[in-house]
């Protein structure tokens, strides 16, 4: 083992490579030269062989990586959430060689960049020889030599005009050793903890009381029940339906496009049970009799003349009738979820319109 390091400072680039020449004629081997240099100069330039590239298999290695991603993605992930769309197979072609298009780049890149932090060593885990003057812009060849030869090696360095020679026991210098590894090791493990952890608790390898699927949510969507009612005292956002019983809001005027409205709300929320032209004989409306426990059948509304604040509460609240021993029953359920304010008036404004057969 090497018992001194050298380092000698040269100003120019033909002058560094007589001396490692030089350095050379006495027995030293390449493995034991090293330029430091703030320019990325060729190996050749100094007539060193130049090094094997380490990012190439970290290139084909990470695209191999990403098009496995990829596979996940298209392949395994469709079977585990089977949703068709359009009329397509779960994995249609033309997205998936997207998909395997940008991962395999993806990854590739990623490759290349660790494989280049590798070939230069990063991150320096040890203290190694420098000199500030070849941030300057000066060469430094540094020989790792025996005490016996490290003379001979100054007088090549001042032969040459070193600008400046450091030396200091090799001891000082230890190599990174298993130091790196540990580091890559550390950052790939972390790398994969991140990756498979919450790939793990998606797809329930790992089991934890989280919300993973959208129909274990505590949002229902519309007709999907059973819908939590809003508490008695909440007020809607539009304002309050009924205030002491009376509509919060005024009537809408009876124009020919309210009307029109109505008769389609109509149709809809009402004609069910009321009938088309609100006679009371819609298709429900022989259900709605005393042989089913209903005293009191679908009353017409046509030409009644109720008021308007009347059906607008009735529709609002709903109506819970009873019988002669006491027991309540819904007559009309209410339909505050189905038709606004403004809808309730354009129903009462159709209502209104029609006449009595």
């Amino acid at each position: 083992m090497a018992d001194l390091m050298l380092l000698g400072l040269f100003d120019n680039v033909e002058t560094t490579a007589d001396v490692i020449d030089d350095v050379r004629d006495l027995g030293v081997s390449d493995a034991q030269l090293e330029v430091l240099s703030n320019i990325p100069y060729p190996a050749k330039f100094f007539g060193l062989k130049t090094p094997g590239l380490m990012f190439w298999p970290f290139v084909f290695g990470g695209a191999i990586l990403g098009a496995l991603v990829a596979y996940f993605i298209t392949f395994i992930t469709p079977d585990l959430y089977p949703i068709h769309v359009g009329g397509q197979e779960l994995t249609p072609v033309p997205p998936t060689a997207i998909m395997f298009f940008e991962f395999i780049s993806l990854f590739s890149m990623l490759g290349a960049f660790i494989g280049f932090l590798l070939q230069n060593r990063f991150p320096i885990l040890v203290r190694e020889m420098y000199d500030e003057l070849i941030t300057d812009g000066y060469i430094g060849v540094q020989v790792q030599i025996e005490e016996s030869v490290a003379e001979q090696v100054i007088g090549v360095f001042e032969k040459h005009h070193a600008h400046k020679i450091n030396r200091e026991l090799a001891s000082e210098f230890k190599p990174q050793g298993i130091r790196h590894l540990f580091f890559w090791g550390a950052v790939a493990g972390g790398g994969l903890v991140v990756m498979l952890v919450p790939l793990l608790v998606s797809y329930e390898k790992i089991p934890l009381p989280w919300i993973n699927k959208m129909n274990q949510t505590v949002v229902v969507g519309y007709q999907e029940g059973p819908r939590l009612a809003a508490p008695e005292e909440a007020v809607p956002f539009q304002g309050p339906r009924l205030i002491a019983g009376q509509p919060g809001t005024e009537p809408l005027e009876a124009t020919e496009s309210s009307i029109a409205r109505g008769a389609a709300l109509f149709q809809l929320h009402c004609a069910i049970c009321h009938g088309e032209t609100a006679q009371g004989d819609g298709p429900l409306s022989g259900y709605y009799t005393a042989d089913h426990g209903f005293p009191v059948g679908v009353p017409a509304l046509a030409g009644k003349g109720y008021p308007g604040s009347y059906i607008f509460e009735v529709v609002t609240n709903g109506r819970v009738g009873q019988t002669d021993d006491g027991t309540e029953f819904i007559k009309m359920p209410s339909l505050v979820e189905n038709v606004s304010p403004g809808d309730t008036w354009d129903i009462i404004n159709y209502i209104n319109s029609l006449d009595a057969e």
